[in-house]
């Protein structure tokens, strides 16, 4: 399993909107091949700013069956006009399990 974490602001004039927006278009990623959880978290400091952590079964799941896919059109479709430019975005891979 892998992390795709991602940090964005959303526009100031749309703020309002966001959190709802993101909520109904969860569905989206959640349909995708090899998708496994997925949670967003706002900024305390600055309310604009927002983390995404999607959890997929490996990086090809993320970019080849979302990435590469209509299914990523329809997501920019429903929420890219959300977004202020440079999104940063980055994959993980846990390197110390922990053991319970």
């Amino acid at each position: 399993m892998i992390k795709e974490v991602a940090f964005f602001r959303i526009k100031k004039e749309l703020l309002a909107e966001f959190e709802e927006a993101f909520h109904q278009a969860a569905h989206v990623i959640a349909s995708v091949p090899g998708y496994i959880n997925h949670s967003i978290h706002r900024c305390i400091e600055t309310d604009t700013k927002y983390m995404i952590i999607v959890e997929w079964e490996n990086v090809e799941s993320h970019m080849v069956n979302f990435v590469q896919s209509p299914l990523f059109e329809e997501w920019d479709k429903q929420m890219g006009r959300f977004f202020e430019p440079n999104v940063t975005m980055d994959h993980y891979v846990n390197v110390h399990p922990s053991k319970h």
